[in-house]
């Protein structure tokens, strides 16, 4: 077998080469600057560009979580049915069983996850407020992003809302902004200012004929 890639260094170098020819593969590289000659690859990547900018649009998520959005994308289009393959999916080519989509979430939405086991007491808060920020790889529960502490939580007990977006602050018009009652409260969105009601014209006065008076 062959396996071709670009001339990147993360596949031309002395690991990739033992690992080759200790399983017989050669290993080949496209002409510079001629992505072309890789085109299935580079369709599969820019169908994952399409993923993670839809991902980050959508939950109006900051550019720096690009890490977590392309994991996820990955993660959807691993459970997606492949059309040229008889719409199996990869997930099911590669383990030999369909995939199970009852776990899926809506990336970036508002997400509390459960806390009771490092509460520092009883009546401590057992949850609070996270991102959802997609799927570990070797866990099987959810990434969630605390906005106050900025770290990650694996949890696999969570609640989540997913008409909420907590990143909504500082979005700009091209993202949507979807606001929930329960959400409204939280200091991480954009406060909704009460609209006063307008005040009506006192109605007019209606003037009396003035007749014409001749000499």
């Amino acid at each position: 077998m062959c396996f071709q890639t670009d001339n990147g260094r993360e596949f031309d170098n002395s690991a990739s080469h033992a690992f080759f020819a200790t399983h017989g593969i050669a290993l080949r590289h496209n002409c510079p600057y001629t992505s072309q000659q890789n085109g299935r690859v580079e369709r599969v990547l820019r169908t994952l560009n399409d993923g993670v900018r839809t991902l980050l649009l959508r939950a109006a998520i900051p550019l720096s979580f690009w890490p977590d959005a392309l994991v996820a994308s990955t993660y959807l289009l691993n459970q997606r049915p492949c059309k040229p393959r008889q719409y199996s999916t990869p997930f099911e080519l590669l383990l030999g069983t369909l995939p199970d989509y009852s776990h899926l979430r809506v990336f970036g939405c508002l997400c509390y996850p459960n806390l009771t086991s490092t509460a520092p007491h009883k009546l401590a808060p057992r949850s609070v407020c996270c991102v959802f920020l997609g799927y570990p790889l070797d866990q099987k529960g959810y990434k969630c992003y605390n906005l106050e502490s900025k770290c990650v939580i694996v949890s696999r007990h969570v609640y989540f809302n997913e008409t909420c977006f907590s990143f909504v602050q500082g979005q700009t018009s091209s993202a949507p902004a979807q606001l929930c009652t329960p959400c409204q409260s939280d200091e991480v969105l954009i406060p909704v200012e009460p609209r006063l009601p307008r005040r009506r014209a006192p109605p007019a006065i209606p003037r009396s004929p003035v007749s014409n008076v001749t000499e």
